[in-house]
């Protein structure tokens, strides 16, 4: 399948940014952050509404409410100071691409996919300080059906930043910019960086040794396995699993087999993954509000030469995100807060670079309302993330709202085939 950009824009915002927000610091999370792009694509499918709208008029407004949100959203128009630790708001834009695709959205929306494609319906910007910090890709395929891709850096924002701002885009597109509840950027005053602090992020491997699966895990069937685990005496005094822990399990134990089968010996495990901090401090966060605000969750724990049964790897990851969600929910001040949440990415980039250990980055989007993104011809059939270059998991809503979820899957070759083999991982999904 070719994808052939036919134009490239800058995008800026419609009015100017004020003078007093034209310079916005970093927060202490921002600055832990690396800088490279993180990228989220969302699938529309040629509904009869699509249909009805002309390909110019549906572009035309497209940029007309990217430029209006960019008003209220100001940082993300803007670049990246690296040396003074501050994202100058100058109004330069987010690049904008128009790209065809010679191919249908049925063909992507089915089986697995290829790595290499996802990366071409979201274009990776060269790490540069003049690039923009967010790159948008619309892309038509032949059958009608829409795929827009977004990357943005890290640096300005997570998941539920990117989500906000893609929704209220969508509102702006749909009913007008007057609809859009605007977003605060207070992180950086709330929780500034009062020294820089430097995590050396390991060196991700090259993208020609994975390869990228999609698998849907049944509403049904997680919803049978939560009511066993529910009713475990073992988790009886510690609270419910959720789905994204059972998932989480079962990617994890069927990975602790294929490393059996492929390293021959039982090797370290750990899993690692981000928790959303909003609504869980005590501390006093704006409504909406845009940025970096989250800790990550590295648990270890060895492999014995008998296989952890799956109750046994649930109820580690279940314990180890109930842990931290009290250990943050006790946090009351914000130097506190600081310290916590840098000795979690310490602990996840110290755990990456140990070339002994074997590491899943399990990374759960649910709950965030990806499927709320309606640009006036309907809500996104599928949403992906674009195959990040190392062994990881991305976790989304079932776009049928039936309690399951899809979940797309980087891995090495040879371990793709062993893991969509697995007994456990073959009898959740369809």
């Amino acid at each position: 399948m070719k994808v052939e950009v036919q134009s490239t824009k800058l995008v800026k915002p419609s009015a100017p940014t004020p003078n007093q927000h034209r310079k916005l610091g970093v927060s202490f999370i921002d600055d832990l952050l690396f800088s490279k792009h993180v990228g989220i694509i969302f699938y529309y499918r040629a509904h009869k509404r699509l249909h009805e709208i002309d390909t110019l008029q549906r572009l035309h407004r497209l940029e007309e409410s990217l430029s209006e949100t960019l008003a209220l959203f100001y940082p993300l128009a803007g670049r990246y100071v690296e040396d003074g630790l501050f994202i100058d708001c100058n109004d330069q834009g987010v690049e904008f691409i128009q790209a065809k695709v010679d191919g249908t959205l049925q063909q992507i929306l089915q089986g697995d996919v290829d790595p290499d494609l996802l990366h071409c319906l979201s274009k990776f910007p060269l790490q540069a300080g003049s690039n923009p910090l967010v790159v948008l890709q619309l892309n038509e395929f032949y059958c009608g059906g829409l795929a827009i891709g977004m990357r943005f850096s890290h640096k300005i924002g997570d998941m539920c930043t990117m989500a906000t701002f893609m929704n209220s885009w969508a509102t702006a597109c749909r009913s007008g910019i007057q609809e859009v509840v605007p977003p605060n950027f207070e992180l950086p005053s709330l929780f500034p960086v009062k020294e820089p602090t430097f995590i050396q992020w390991p060196a991700l491997p090259f993208r020609k040794e994975f390869a990228l699966a999609r698998l849907k895990f049944s509403g049904l069937a997680l919803s049978r396995l939560k009511a066993a685990s529910n009713s475990s005496d073992s988790i009886a005094n510690n609270g419910q699993r959720s789905r994204v822990e059972i998932v989480s399990a079962l990617i994890c134990k069927a990975l602790i087999s294929v490393d059996r089968v492929t390293k021959g010996l039982p090797r370290p495990f750990a899993f690692s993954a981000p928790i959303n901090l909003r609504e869980r401090v005590q501390l006093k966060i704006p409504t909406n509000e845009c940025g970096n605000f989250f800790a990550q969750i590295t648990s270890p724990f060895a492999v014995e030469e008998r296989e952890p049964s799956f109750s046994g790897i649930l109820n580690l990851i279940g314990d180890a995100h109930r842990n931290a969600k009290l250990k943050y929910a006790a946090i009351a001040d914000a130097g506190t807060l600081c310290s916590t949440v840098a000795d979690s990415l310490r602990d996840c980039v110290g755990m990456l670079g140990r070339d002994a250990a074997n590491v899943i980055l399990i990374d759960s989007w649910c709950r965030f309302p990806l499927y709320d993104s309606d640009f006036g011809w309907g809500k996104p059939d599928s949403v992906s993330n674009t195959s990040p270059p190392l062994r990881s998991a991305g976790l989304v809503d079932s776009s049928i709202d039936d309690g399951g979820i899809d979940a797309w899957i980087t891995l090495n070759q040879d371990e793709m085939v062993l893991f969509k083999q697995d007994p456990d991982i073959v009898a959740c999904t369809s």
